[in-house]
């Protein structure tokens, strides 16, 4: 009987919110277009970027002395060394220089970790400098006989997937995850109002107290109902996520499918964790919505629910070991990043899964007390 009081609800509060096809789309453009062109955005932070440090190792110092006085005003990032590639490679892994230079008798090699890369004009100049490096070393005893025109120039990256996966994952996994989060606690700000709040406001609560169903019955079907929604909202958002890889960054994107194998437990796992989200949302909103009788008012401590919300997603960026990863909303970015690396973990998901249950049960039972005291 109470199950059926409950869809009955569920029924009548989808029949309210239900909306036009342009009313949809209007709601779901809104995480699509955001996380599009955030994606967009950070496709293109390291081109727009263009601080960077870099060297340029030479087989003795009189060569050093000769380059130097006449490159070196031309690339004023660069430093000019005597070194090895075994120098060459230690410096750039320990992240001292974005990438190297390195000359020796058949070839100039440029030495760089696109994981840890944080300008594309490093390489841009690099190419440069290797091909000014060749005309001027040309004739050189060093270079003598080497080839019958030039030597060749080989770029070589450093990093392996799993590195550059990694390094991808912690630029855009905490932000896309952060936008996305946020537009579906916007979602959920909009419904409270409208379908709890606004009962109190409508003067439509007293037609409520009469009804057969109890209170917290109803408040369910409402819950439940807002859950359906803002749950859309975050698996509209996650689409667009994926094609902003897909179409900005296919290379990470054949890596990941690479690397996991396109193994379905990874979709299980991003549901489960999308899934944990919009419990916690949505129990922190009906609490919210539940206790204003005024929208005005409840939108003024919604941006209260967002704070939480967008602290959340942010704590990966603060603390660091693996009690983030049992901590709903949190643990997107650790372990969206453990996917990348084809390591997929129940425990951790799981239990935020059930803590969010909590949240959402808690939730509810606070929302009923608020209903119950304003019937009084």
């Amino acid at each position: 009987m109470a199950k059926r009081h409950v869809l009955h609800v569920m029924k009548s509060e989808w029949r309210k919110t239900k909306k036009t096809p342009a009313q949809m789309v209007t709601m779901l453009i809104v995480p699509l277009v955001s996380v599009l062109f955030l994606s967009w955005c950070m496709s293109y932070v390291r081109t727009m970027v263009d601080n960077y440090s870099a060297a340029v190792y030479l087989p003795d110092e009189e060569t050093v002395e000769m380059v130097e006085a006449v490159l070196g005003e031309y690339y004023p990032d660069f430093s000019f060394k005597e070194g090895t590639r075994e120098d060459a490679e230690l410096r750039v892994h320990e992240g001292h220089i974005d990438c190297a230079l390195v000359v020796d008798n058949i070839e100039v090699r440029i030495l760089y970790d696109s994981s840890m890369l944080t300008s594309s004009m490093a390489l841009k100049d690099a190419t440069d400098m290797a091909n000014d490096l060749i005309y001027l070393l040309e004739g050189q005893e060093y270079l003598e006989g080497a080839y019958a025109l030039y030597p060749e120039t080989e770029a070589i990256d450093l990093s392996t997937d799993e590195e550059k996966l990694e390094s991808y994952f912690d630029q855009m996994a905490g932000l896309i995850g952060m936008i996305l989060f946020l537009m579906m606690a916007s979602n959920a700000m909009a419904l409270s109002a409208r379908t709890i709040t606004g009962e109190k406001e409508r003067q439509t609560f007293d037609s409520l107290v009469l009804c057969p169903a109890p209170l917290r019955k109803i408040l369910l079907g409402k819950e439940l109902v807002m859950f359906m929604e803002i749950f859309l909202s975050g698996i509209v958002g996650l689409i667009a996520a994926v094609a902003g890889m897909i179409i900005w960054n296919p290379d990470e994107f054949s890596m990941f499918r690479n690397l996991t194998g396109n193994n379905p437990a990874v979709f299980l796992v991003v549901f489960i964790l999308l899934f944990t989200v919009t419990l916690v949302i949505t129990g922190i909103f009906s609490i919210i919505g539940s206790a204003f009788s005024q929208a005005k008012k409840a939108s003024l401590f919604s941006s209260a629910g967002m704070v939480i919300v967008s602290v959340a997603a942010m704590i990966p960026n603060f603390v660091s070991g693996d009690a983030v990863k049992y901590i709903p909303v949190a643990n997107w970015t650790p372990i969206v990043k453990h996917l990348g690396k084809n390591q997929i973990e129940y425990v951790p998901v799981l239990v935020a899964l059930a803590i969010a249950a909590g949240v959402f049960t808690v939730g509810m039972i606070l929302s009923s007390g608020l209903w119950e005291r304003t019937s009084e």
